[in-house]
């Protein structure tokens, strides 16, 4: 799987100023989002309670729906919201697929993979690669049992601030070893 491309210029074209506006308030602030192919989904709390929003990024221009009265006229603020989050965060949707490491083509995509993919998987590829915990220590300066902590809180969706490094260098390490 790769991510389909949306841009804000995209956005831009279907939506009005002032909606792209306000939607910058709710930009991260959806729950249960998906991407099922071309299609992301997304819940968001609104003035009126919460509003179920989809985008289909396959279609020209981007199909939408809302929840929300103003759906109905137009491309709302809350269909807005959702396509600016998954610009700038991608990595919340849950997906049913991951994207192949040895097919990463952008930073984007990169992002996506270290925000989605278990510290876990990773240094159990290593492992399988004759790269032990140890090896990976000593490369990065943090602790065995740090290492350990950041995989758990990993499993739990706590996040410490030097997993996104450390599965940096183990996607290095797997590139340049495995």
């Amino acid at each position: 799987m790769q991510l389909i491309k949306l841009t804000e210029e995209q956005l831009k074209n279907i939506c009005s100023g002032i909606n792209l506006q306000r939607a910058e308030n709710y930009v991260g602030k959806f729950h249960n989002c998906s991407v099922d192919g071309s299609l992301i989904k997304g819940t968001i709390k609104g003035n009126h309670g919460d509003y179920e929003v989809s985008l289909d990024l396959a279609s020209d221009p981007i199909g939408y729906t809302c929840s929300c009265e103003n759906s109905r006229e137009l491309f709302c603020k809350h269909a807005a919201a959702l396509g600016l989050t998954y610009i700038y965060t991608p990595w919340v949707f849950a997906s049913k697929t991951r994207l192949d490491r040895k097919k990463l083509q952008s930073t984007n995509e990169i992002q996506f993979f270290v925000k989605t993919t278990p510290l876990k998987d990773l240094l159990d590829e290593l492992k399988k690669a004759n790269i032990g915990l140890s090896t990976i220590s000593e490369l990065t300066g943090i602790s065995m049992q740090q290492i350990s902590v950041m995989v758990k809180e990993d499993t739990t969706g706590k996040h410490h601030s030097l997993t996104d490094p450390l599965k940096m260098s183990c996607l290095f390490l797997l590139e340049k070893y495995a």
